[in-house]
């Protein structure tokens, strides 16, 4: 499979998630605590490069943990996760030891271009704090992307 073919087939699935995702954002102005300085979309790929994702929302500011406990219910905006064998939801999984691209960083920027989609079609009222799509684990070229100051 090529980058082309792979990106494409991702992006299908993850255009499948949409409305979902912004649903869960649509909650987060309702639970965000006073403490939170920003709220950071983090693109997570797995460490092997075989092809999971996981999409969340997480806050800064102090005390970490309890203001990201206050939004909880609302921080997974996608995840993948193996299921009798199959790859659910069923995005294309890779041989991460013969690869052709990096999975990890057309992962990554696949996402992100997804996620800047989402955001824009959401409803972010109420959302006083910057808000910003993040790869903590570096893959990509296209994060960090500010969508709000």
């Amino acid at each position: 499979m090529t980058e082309s073919e792979y990106t494409t087939e991702v992006r299908s699935i993850l255009d499948r998630h949409t409305d979902e995702a912004r649903s869960q954002l649509a909650k987060l102005p309702d639970l965000l605590p006073d403490a939170a300085r920003s709220i950071e979309l983090t693109i997570f790929v797995d460490q092997d490069g075989e092809g999971f994702l996981t999409v969340r929302a997480a806050l800064d500011g102090p005390d970490l943990y309890v203001i990201n406990k206050a939004i909880d219910d609302c921080a997974l905006l996608f995840d993948t996760k193996m299921v009798d064998g199959e790859l659910v939801p069923p995005l294309p999984l890779m041989e991460p030891f013969d690869e052709d691209f990096s999975v990890h960083d057309a992962l990554t920027d696949c996402a992100a271009e997804w996620l800047t989609e989402v955001w824009n079609g959401a409803s972010s009222r109420g959302i006083g704090v910057p808000v910003s799509i993040l790869s903590p684990d570096g893959y990509g070229s296209k994060c960090p992307i500010k969508l709000s100051p």
